[in-house]
């Protein structure tokens, strides 16, 4: 993934087994050959940041590049994309708008400098060039979004798996020990959404490590939770004196 936004609901159903199980005082016992217990069902990564960011490490663990794909942006479909990048684009333009109104404000035509009116000329064409960008866009989202896709499973899950690596890191041997959303806004980027930075912090061994990963996370339209940028593990830099040069 890169980080123009090309990324990427339901509760565990454990919590309905539970409500069923305690429904009685005295659980019946199993009758001989009856059939086995059924598993538990897989958790749903779109229904909360927190469930996100479990199965964000299952598939890392797994290196199951397709699963973590489809949660990010590039799994959502494409009437999530429309509405999310519509909104990103009208909150872009109604900021250059009032920075444009303002500027305008301050001074008639004839009485503003070259610099000045430069300026303004430069935001009038911006405005015009997002308008036709948003446009264009929407018209090659079905063209690039498969192509988008196929670079994360090329070289997008790659890099995350390379970052891993670097930190001496195997995602398998590590486990999820806390998930911190408290930066998380109502107002992702400046519109109406619920999203920002959250953090994994792991352990291994119930060993706490202080290696944590960053996702950016949104609850996009139609769709839940997804990650839309490239995930970033944070490496403390090591204190301390700095190593003899090799002779």
């Amino acid at each position: 993934m890169t980080n123009r936004t090309v990324y990427y609901t339901a509760a565990l159903s454990a919590a309905l087994l539970w409500a069923t199980a305690c429904g009685d005082s005295k659980p019946a016992k199993p009758k001989r050959g009856s059939a086995k217990p059924q598993p538990a069902a897989p958790m749903d990564s779109r229904s909360s940041p927190e469930a996100l960011a479990q199965v964000f490490h299952q598939s890392l663990s797994a290196n199951d590049a397709i699963q973590m794909m489809h949660l990010s942006m590039l799994g959502a479909p494409t009437n999530s994309w429309i509405e999310f990048s519509g909104k990103m684009f009208r909150n872009s333009l109604k900021i250059l708008e009032k920075n444009l109104t303002d500027l305008e404000a301050i001074k008639p035509r004839e009485d503003r400098t070259d610099a000045e009116q430069t300026r303004i000329f430069n935001l009038h064409t911006q405005r015009q060039q997002m308008s036709k960008a948003y446009t264009n866009n929407l018209k090659r989202l079905s063209i690039e979004l498969p192509e988008m896709r196929e670079l994360f499973l090329q070289r997008g899950f790659l890099d995350v798996v390379l970052q891993f690596k670097a930190a001496g890191l195997d995602p398998a041997q590590i486990t999820v020990s806390r998930i911190d959303t408290s930066k998380l806004t109502g107002q992702y980027q400046g519109i109406d959404m619920r999203g920002g930075p959250l953090t994994i912090w792991f352990a291994k061994n119930k060993t706490p490590l202080d290696i944590t990963l960053t996702l950016v996370v949104a609850n996009v339209p139609y769709h839940g939770w997804v990650f839309v940028k490239d995930p970033k593990l944070n490496v403390p830099v090591v204190q301390g004196p700095a190593p003899e040069p090799s002779p």
